[in-house]
């Protein structure tokens, strides 16, 4: 099944006190979630599910994706925030994909969780550096918990 792992599009700070939480994106960073959704649309017009984070700039990230894309669902998932464990994500994924019998599925999350996932998911690969609004396409076999790298989408790359 394709698993593709998205980092939410570049985000500010808030003004007063930080709130990693409430992070937004940038006027920039919907261009960037717009550029790598038209992407995902050409290579995967229609997926299953998309998982998200429930920080306000993967929310929004996710919102934008949806906007465009065909999907059955999307489920919001406490465990795949910044500092989530890629081991126990990678296991709850895989039981998810299993369960609903799942071919293709969009999880949007953070820095460094999604780089982990990735290497997590391919050993072969070191974890690699996503940039904001960057996807890794994975071919996942939910079965062995493992997958292979196929490539990192980059907004800059696609806009062409």
């Amino acid at each position: 099944m394709k698993l593709y792992i998205m980092r939410h599009g570049e985000a500010n700070y808030p003004k007063g006190s930080y709130s990693d939480r409430e992070r937004r994106l940038t006027t920039n960073g919907e261009r960037e979630v717009i550029t790598t959704t038209n992407w995902l649309i050409e290579k995967q017009p229609k997926v299953d599910c998309v998982y998200v984070s429930p920080y306000i700039r993967a929310q929004q990230t996710a919102s934008i994706l949806l906007s465009h894309l065909k999907t059955g669902q999307k489920q919001n998932c406490d465990d795949i925030t910044p500092d989530g464990h890629a081991g126990s994500v990678v296991s709850w994924l895989a039981a998810e994909i299993q369960q609903h019998g799942y071919e293709s599925v969009v999880l949007v999350s953070h820095m460094p969780l999604v780089s982990y996932l990735v290497h997590e998911l391919d050993a072969s690969v070191q974890p690699p550096i996503f940039p904001t609004a960057g996807i890794a396409v994975v071919d996942f076999s939910p079965e062995t918990l493992r997958g292979k790298f196929q490539q990192l989408l980059i907004a800059e790359r696609c806009a062409g």
